[in-house]
């Protein structure tokens, strides 16, 4: 017995040791408004929200703070080189309250706002980001999303729940005692085109709606915070909202499935805590005492375990891999509301079962009020963003994990991958002079290329063009056609030029008519070349253009059905983000929905005043360089990253694109 008890306290040392050292190995720098360290939002005694959001695209994290009692209403931090810059974003007083979000609401490539308004007001509002004249602009253009209701809308959280990849809003409007559903329309900036769709809402009455039978709302705690996260599995992002999860199931109805009913909780998070089944959830209370509990699905119903018995006003909570091993933690931070003066600020740490051992104590007795942790200063690791709602305001606080290093465009997280280029960019001059075109590729530095045509040669003499200047060849575009009757012969070229990939690039159809006749049919082509070309040591892919993208059911796209009916061991894609903005869907999302089918990406960016449709065609102008248009790409590359993505091709289409490529190219090898 006494051999037991000296292994336990043994063993007790050993983790408490290891906690220990976990700590003195992270020095955190806290700079707060306090000392002068960080200038304060406003005068104002109530600090009711915060966004992070890239607002000045150079690929390093800035936020928005927004205070409700003076002037400005909101304002935004722009990361400088040493320390923050303070810029207005509403200057009026507006009764803004807690829950913001950013998010391309006019999809012109730069983060907008949202936010609700508190219990003096029903308003929903969007900022227009003026980027990138900052300098001189008082106030970012203010535009309702909402005007209608019961008053108080608090949290507001962006995704795609149903299934399109393009994305949607969801919003607590807690006077209506309702869960809104919208999706970004076409025409953001007229208020008649939000078209709000309550999906979770109960009825004091007891009638309740057509499109569902809905929980009761909470006496206390009322109803606030939100998730998303594939809770089953589908590819669909699901939403965690009220002690339910929700489950879009067509025709703009969603499912309630109850996690827990009790109406104790309010704020909530969700993640693969314990590496097997279902996603798990983790609920506490923002205002209030009560657990922290983490539930994990189990022969069909929600299985609750207390991670921490009493937490006080656990108001900011976020999902983290903190220490890099491979186990989800979790960052939860108390406010000081209710006389709550020690206030813990931690992060436990996950052992991928379900339980977490170890804690780190931040800092104690300072209020955090819906705060964050993210990597602020762009040197790849985690730091906090900490405000008060009402506790010694008007006040900010950031705590730099080890202080700043140096910035991820020389360390992790930059996007450093290989960049080659797609000879139809430069047709023109192919036309012209091949010898001469492809020695200007080297020129502006590409080392590989994308071949899509030999300009008059036969592949031999182009592929010695390249030789000469040193190029290399890894993937290679056909016509549909010739896949029907050359299989062979493009087996051979391919292996002249030593690609890697080789593909098609559009699939013949009746203009503006791509029906499912077509799409059936092509999954079968699909498959047959795939299986071919993975014979002779090649990868089969298809370049989508847009108009697979139109819906023939109410929930899936042309698209969709090539995606699902082709095999993945020989059949990839190669995403050009263009072609999908232009079509109205969010490359990000659409790479999320199928993961690691994507293999190629073209790099390749749209005019911002291009409404886009579903042809597969637009005039040539509206190429512009990458980084100057529409796309979202610092988002779109570390998802391309994460998901490993092979080959990186700038592609653009423009008549002056000889002078437009330098410039993506300086934009994606400098991007932060």
């Amino acid at each position: 017995m006494k051999k037991l008890e000296l292994l336990f306290v043994t063993c007790l040392f050993v983790l408490i040791g290891h906690a220990q050292a976990q700590q003195n190995l992270i020095n955190w720098e806290h700079i707060s408004s306090k000392n002068g360290g960080i200038e304060a939002p406003n005068d104002g005694t109530e600090q009711t929200s915060v966004a992070v959001a890239d607002f000045d695209n150079d690929g390093i994290n800035d936020f928005c703070i927004s205070e409700r009692t003076t002037a400005p209403a909101m304002v935004w931090y722009r990361r400088m080189q040493n320390g923050w810059k303070k810029y207005v974003v509403e200057d009026s007083i507006l009764f803004i309250e807690a829950g913001t979000t950013g998010f391309d609401v006019d999809g012109d490539g730069d983060m907008d706002i949202i936010a609700g308004g508190d219990w003096r007001t029903n308003q929903v509002w969007w900022w227009e980001n003026p980027y990138p004249d900052f300098e001189n602009v008082k106030s970012w253009e203010r535009h309702l999303i909402r005007n209608s209701g019961g008053k108080k809308i608090h949290d507001q959280m962006v995704g795609d729940f149903d299934g399109d990849c393009k994305p949607d809003l969801v919003f607590w409007a807690q006077g209506d005692q309702t869960l809104y559903f919208t999706r970004l329309p076409v025409n953001p900036k007229m208020l008649s085109e939000w078209k709000l769709i309550p999906i979770y809402k109960y009825f004091a009455d007891g009638q309740m709606e057509q499109r569902g039978t809905y929980p009761k709302w909470k006496g206390v705690n009322e109803h606030e915070g939100l998730a998303k996260i594939d809770i089953d599995g589908d590819g669909i992002q699901d939403i965690v909202a009220g002690g339910y999860w929700l489950k879009y199931i067509g025709n703009d109805k969603f499912s309630n499935n109850v996690v827990d009913a009790s109406y104790t909780f309010s704020r909530s998070v969700a993640g693969q805590f314990i590496k097997e089944g279902r996603p798990q959830i983790i609920l506490v209370v923002g205002d209030g005492l009560a657990p922290l509990n983490l539930y994990e699905f189990k022969d069909k119903s929600w299985i609750p375990k207390t991670i921490i018995e009493k937490i006080s006003n656990g108001h900011s909570n976020s999902v983290v891999d903190f220490d890099g091993d491979g186990n989800l933690d979790l960052w939860n931070a108390e406010m000081t509301l209710g006389g709550n003066t020690n206030a813990v600020n931690r992060i436990l740490f996950g052992d991928g079962k379900g339980n977490f051992p170890r804690e780190i104590v931040v800092s104690q007795g300072i209020d955090l009020h819906e705060s964050e942790m993210v990597d602020l200063d762009g040197d790849g690791d985690l730091d906090i963003l900490g405000k008060p709602f009402n506790g010694d305001t008007p006040r900010l606080d950031i705590w730099l994990q080890n202080g700043t290093g140096e910035t991820v465009s020389a360390r992790k997280g930059a996007f450093s991958k290989p960049i080659g280029l797609e000879i139809y960019s430069m047709r023109s001059e192919l036309r012209k002079d091949v010898p001469k075109t492809i020695a200007l590729m080297k020129q502006m530095g590409f080392k590989d290329l994308e071949v899509s045509g030999y300009y008059g040669l036969t592949p031999k003499a182009f592929k010695a063009e390249m030789h000469i200047n040193g190029l290399t060849c890894s993937s290679m575009i056909f016509d549909y056609s010739r896949f029907q009757s050359d299989i062979e012969g493009i087996i051979k070229e391919a292996k002249i030029f030593g690609a890697r990939y080789v593909g098609i690039g559009w699939i013949p159809h009746k203009s503006g008519s791509f029906n499912m006749d077509d799409a059936k049919k092509t999954c079968k082509d699909f498959n047959d070349y795939g299986a071919k070309l993975k014979k002779a040591g090649l990868k089969f892919f298809y370049h989508p253009h847009g108009y697979e993208f139109a819906y023939y059911n109410s929930d899936s796209c042309y698209q969709d059905y090539i995606m699902t009916n082709t095999k993945a061991e020989n059949v990839c894609f190669e995403l050009d983000a263009f072609w999908l903005k232009y079509s109205g869907v969010d490359p990000v999302l659409y790479m999320k929905k199928y993961p690691g089918r994507f293999e190629l990406i073209h790099l390749k960016d749209l005019r911002k005043d291009v409404p886009g449709n579903l042809s597969g065609k637009a005039d040539d102008e509206t190429s512009v360089p990458v980084g100057y248009g529409a796309v979202e790409y610092p988002a779109l590359l570390r998802e391309a990253v994460k998901q490993g993505i092979k080959l990186f091709y700038i592609e653009d289409e423009a008549k002056n694109a000889i002078e437009q490529i330098p410039l993506s190219k300086k934009y994606l090898e400098t991007l932060k």
